[in-house]
């Protein structure tokens, strides 16, 4: 059907963007009066028909936007407005009586593709997929991105950028408009990604656990230094140390009992996937009383935290800090372990 459409897919930042232009240009040319917007939560067939059956006011499209796709119960409603005969309405039956100047766009991120309406719809609809971005092109949309702010960015800069925010392009955009402000009429450089971009949080722990996973523990404390003067606060840098501590000690018990796949440690020990990978190389090589001291070592520092032998509060990060150098630089793998 030339007037039913489907915008799908998880890539959100996408979707939004283009259902945003579809919205904001069909105000200019029909007007906000032929722009209707209905949520699919409990929506029935007869108050669906009510808005699709109905033609344009003084203009040649009314758009009818639907966040989600209904559930339709089989209603029994008039088979059509100059027949008194009742029939049950599904998606299609629905679908075909959408009246010829009425588009339909239906929005659902995540369809539930075992719903038979969401089976008709697909059959039915015109489907845009929108699919995350990643690698290459994920890069040549930002450049693209960077020239539409009206900035030019150094080559290395979307790549370093994906290390701090990762792949969300919603993220990325933001992040992006902020380095074109900043560097208003030059080039954005590395430099100002170092000085301007906060790692989010899930970037922060991927890293930090990569680098003590392979045995950088020198290169991890400059990086966790880096965090504190973006912002970071050392307790909450401390407490991500302390799960990878945690997850380095429950995969090395599963080694030493003989596990050995990824898969195998993730059932034994509850580490998830990404953190098993990292930590699985450091945890076959490390010794055991390299273990048993960094586990002593940070069991000590949390005891003192905790019992005010040592500071931690907003205005006394310092001392947090300094163990938390210490704690790093003693982690396995590090020359000074």
């Amino acid at each position: 059907m030339e007037n039913v459409f489907l915008f799908t897919g998880e890539n959100g930042y996408t979707l939004s963007e283009e259902l945003s232009r579809w919205t904001r240009e069909f105000r200019e040319r029909h007007g906000e009066e032929n722009l209707t917007r209905l949520s699919a939560a409990g929506l029935t067939p007869s108050v669906f028909l009510n808005e699709v059956a109905s033609s344009p006011f003084i203009a040649e499209r009314r758009l009818i936007v639907v966040d989600g796709i209904p559930s339709f119960s089989q209603e029994v409603v008039p088979a059509s407005r100059h027949k008194a005969s009742k029939s049950a309405l599904g998606m299609r039956e629905v679908l075909a009586q959408v009246h010829p100047q009425v588009i339909v766009l239906f929005v659902a991120p995540k369809p539930d593709r075992r719903l038979t309406s969401t089976k008709e719809l697909l059959e039915l609809a015109t489907v845009r997929t929108f699919t995350p971005l990643s690698g290459e092109s994920l890069l040549q949309w930002m450049q693209e991105a960077f020239r539409a702010a009206g900035a030019r960015a150094e080559a290395q800069v979307p790549a370093l950028l994906v290390e701090c925010v990762g792949e969300d392009q919603r993220s990325l955009s933001q992040e992006i408009d902020k380095l074109a402000l900043f560097a208003t009429d030059r080039t954005v450089t590395c430099s100002d990604v170092d000085a301007l971009v906060f790692p989010s949080a899930e970037q922060t722990v991927w890293h930090l656990l990569d680098l003590l996973g392979e045995g950088h523990a020198e290169e991890a404390v400059l990086y966790c230094r880096r965090l504190l003067m973006s912002g970071e606060s050392a307790q909450s840098i401390w407490n991500i140390f302390l799960w990878i501590v945690s997850s380095l000690v429950s995969v090395a018990s599963a080694v030493s009992e003989g596990t050995v796949s990824i898969q195998s440690i993730m059932q034994e020990t509850g580490v998830k996937f990404g953190a098993a990978r990292s930590l699985l190389p450091l945890a076959r090589a490390c010794k055991k009383e390299q273990l048993k001291n960094l586990l002593l070592r940070v069991t000590e520092a949390e005891i003192n935290l905790k019992t005010g032998v040592w500071k931690a509060g907003a205005d006394s990060e310092e001392e947090l800090f300094a163990l938390l150098d210490r704690c790093l630089l003693s982690f396995p793998g590090s020359r000074r372990s």
